[in-house]
């Protein structure tokens, strides 16, 4: 099967690198020509693409990335750097060339940003209600994609990501006074992330909406000072509040479907060293 990723980046290279090893025969998108050359040396076809696409300039290159079996739509708002209404017609413009060139099915990889501040247990049916730009943006697109495609499309709610050069321990190492320490946290592993947007290309599943976080939860100050301690760098030091524990992502129904066994169920912190003082 042929698959394309638009963004090889941090999330979308590994995923290409993957499933050229198992067979697919992959082709993966780069902003500038000469990134794009380099992905040929790991067997990915580079194709150079930049958004929004000018329909009337669509290379011959550009035509055969998108006659895919599969598109993976993976490119996040640069912050502070594209306004909503931007980044969405950027998107739309890669939904076009797509259904102009024969492609088959698309994977939008969304945000479980979507469902805002909402609180308690959050199921893959459940209504958004985002209150954020990136989750309002990345809601009205998903929107807009599933009237172009129907049931072509799947829409993928991923969490917060780490894995390689996203360790978790890093993001609040040493930050004094942070806000929100008794919320849970909803986070996924890279590796997970792969291997669920996999069995999405392989199954093509019936459930056309879901949603990812590791089944491991705890709050983001037990979470973020047990992850400095392991790796022996200064913590991070939470405000006493009473704050809400916020929303839990439950994923038990994204994980049956795609028949996953996550690899980084306790994000690389057990609850072990959870309990520690």
């Amino acid at each position: 099967m042929k698959v394309s990723i638009c963004g090889c980046g941090w999330l979308g290279l590994p995923l290409a690198k993957y499933l050229v090893s198992q067979g697919f025969d992959v082709y993966g998108s780069k902003t500038n020509l000469e990134a794009a050359k380099q992905l040929e040396s790991v067997g990915i076809h580079g194709v150079e693409l930049t958004i929004p696409l000018e329909q009337s300039h669509i290379s011959s290159e550009m035509k055969a990335f998108f006659a895919a079996g599969v598109l993976v739509i993976n490119v996040p708002p640069r912050r502070r750097a594209v306004q909503s209404h931007e980044y969405i017609a950027s998107v739309l413009s890669l939904s076009m060339a797509a259904k102009d060139n024969g492609c088959k099915r698309i994977i939008f990889i969304s945000t479980t940003s979507v469902y805002g501040s909402m609180q308690g247990e959050i199921t893959e049916s459940m209504q958004p209600n985002p209150d954020s730009e990136s989750g309002i943006t990345h809601y009205k697109l998903e929107q807009q994609l599933r009237d172009i495609w129907g049931d072509d499309l799947v829409v993928l709610r991923l969490s917060g990501l780490i894995g390689p050069n996203r360790h978790p321990a890093k993001f609040l190492s040493g930050r004094t006074g942070i806000k929100g320490g008794k919320s849970q946290v909803n986070l996924i592993h890279l590796d997970d992330c792969i291997q669920a947007i996999t069995s999405i290309i392989v199954k093509s599943p019936d459930v056309k909406t879901l949603h990812l976080a590791a089944p491991f939860h705890p709050t983001r100050e037990a979470y973020y000072t047990a992850s400095a301690l392991k790796v022996g760098i200064d913590l991070p030091i939470f405000e006493e509040d009473l704050t809400p524990k916020g929303k839990v992502i439950n994923s038990e129904r994204t994980i049956k479907v795609l028949g996953l066994s996550l690899k980084n169920p306790e994000l690389a912190v057990s609850a072990l060293d959870i309990a520690k003082p």
